[in-house]
């Protein structure tokens, strides 16, 4: 497991100076990272074995009332596209908590690019279902939400 957390602080370190959008990369624990992004956006990533592969993850913040029926289904369905979208998964972290999006990066997919294009598409991903899930109010949940934004592209 050494190894690879060293392969991938290795990454890190790279990309921070290849990626201008990036403000700070910080590591929290053996094999936790927070990397924020010049626009607030904030990923989390965590080294996992069995099978070895980086977790993103990233809070899109609490939906507002009127809108939690609109958005939860949005984001049921979108779950349902796990194909279509390179396997991002949406999630409610608890009862009334927090929305979200999920990826899983494979140890036989990691090379630096490879990194670096999902941490951006995922940053990107964040942004716009973010933005999404702080909608007020609307009828058509899906308005908010253009298609080829929401898809993962590695």
């Amino acid at each position: 497991m050494f190894k690879k957390l060293d392969m991938i602080k290795l990454m890190l370190q790279e990309l921070g100076g290849e990626m201008a959008e990036l403000e700070a990369i910080l590591q929290h624990e053996e094999a936790h990272w927070a990397i924020q992004f010049d626009d607030g956006t904030v990923v989390l990533m965590e080294w996992v074995d069995g099978p070895s592969r980086l977790i993103l993850s990233a809070s899109l913040g609490k939906v507002s009332a009127p809108m939690q029926m609109a958005v939860y289904e949005t984001m049921l369905s979108y779950n349902l596209l796990w194909r279509e979208t390179g396997g991002v998964k949406a999630a409610l972290n608890g009862p009334e908590g927090e929305l979200m999006l999920l990826f899983e990066l494979h140890a036989e997919q990691l090379t630096v690019n490879m990194l670096k294009i999902v941490l951006e598409n995922f940053a990107g991903l964040v942004h716009v279902w973010g933005t999404y899930v702080k909608t007020e109010t609307g009828s058509r949940p899906l308005d908010a939400l253009s298609t080829d934004a929401v898809h993962l592209r590695a």
